[in-house]
């Protein structure tokens, strides 16, 4: 892949302390309505989104390959004194394909604590299938790709797909109906950001959907915490989720609730 600079938004969400049994929420705050449940798409609100097509109905049947193409495993750059805490792992709704309303969206990945020269890389690839049904031809394109440096401390941090590169040219927008993956590797060695060996890298789909004029009027209208519930009780993982984390910088927003809401997503996340 090339590499050339990158420009991110990164900001830590979470301390690295997020491992496996942080997930089971013990505090009794009931959820606000507001913030509703996270629903998978094909059990969500009917009637809100526009722009499926037949591939999408099932997302079940179009997860990304479970194995890594090459031979991965953890080296020293990645391993840590906790064998217990979390590996990479991608904040994505489990045995679907993600949503998202937006042209850019954020995206948001665990990444345990690295040493300081450690990098991140993050690509955004569209998929084209170019025969119809049956044994077709699959095209792949690039759409972004770029690398960053994690926090050291690790962290829950957002990916968001840029308008342009670091050069100033224009990245392309995701487009309604088509199918992505988007990839995040660690660069344990960026000099050789070719050589697979210690490196860990996870990818997840996304595709884009439009929603119906009623629905987009009514998440115009919606408070910010409003928006959360709307869009996760229809399925649409990746703005829900962004929603939510912006909820959680907000200093006059009720701590224990939203806190509470972003644990029952993390519940959600498929194991890595």
């Amino acid at each position: 892949m090339i590499q050339p600079k990158l420009r991110l938004v990164l900001r830590p969400l979470m301390p690295l302390s997020w491992g496996l049994g942080i997930l089971l929420l013990s505090v009794c705050t009931p959820l606000s309505p507001a913030l509703g449940e996270f629903v998978p798409p094909d059990r969500g609100t009917p009637g809100r989104l526009e722009g499926a097509g037949t591939r999408w109905s099932d997302p079940s049947q179009a997860e990304p390959r479970d194995q890594p193409l090459f031979d991965t495993v953890r080296g020293s750059c990645a391993s840590r004194p906790d064998v217990n805490a979390r590996p990479l792992t991608l904040l994505v709704p489990p045995d679907t394909l993600g949503i998202t309303l937006q042209e850019y969206p954020r995206f948001f990945v665990y990444v345990p604590p690295l040493p300081e020269e450690a990098k991140l890389e993050f690509a955004v690839t569209e998929w084209e299938y170019l025969n119809g049904e049956g044994d077709e031809e699959i095209r792949d394109r690039e759409v972004y790709v770029g690398q960053v440096s994690p926090p050291e401390e690790g962290g829950i941090v957002p990916l968001a797909l840029p308008q342009e590169d670091d050069e100033g040219n224009p990245v392309t927008p995701l487009a309604v109906g088509k199918e992505y993956t988007w990839f995040v590797r660690i660069l344990c060695n960026p000099e050789a950001p070719t050589s697979f060996g210690p490196d860990i890298w996870r990818e997840a789909w996304v595709t884009r959907l439009a929603p119906t004029a009623e629905f987009a009027a009514e998440l115009e209208e919606a408070s910010l915490s409003q928006q959360v519930g709307l869009l996760a009780e229809t399925g649409v993982w990746y703005d829900a989720l962004d929603r939510l984390a912006q909820l959680r910088s907000r200093s006059d927003e009720d701590e224990s609730n939203v806190e509470q809401r972003w644990q029952q997503f993390l519940d959600w996340v498929e194991p890595q």
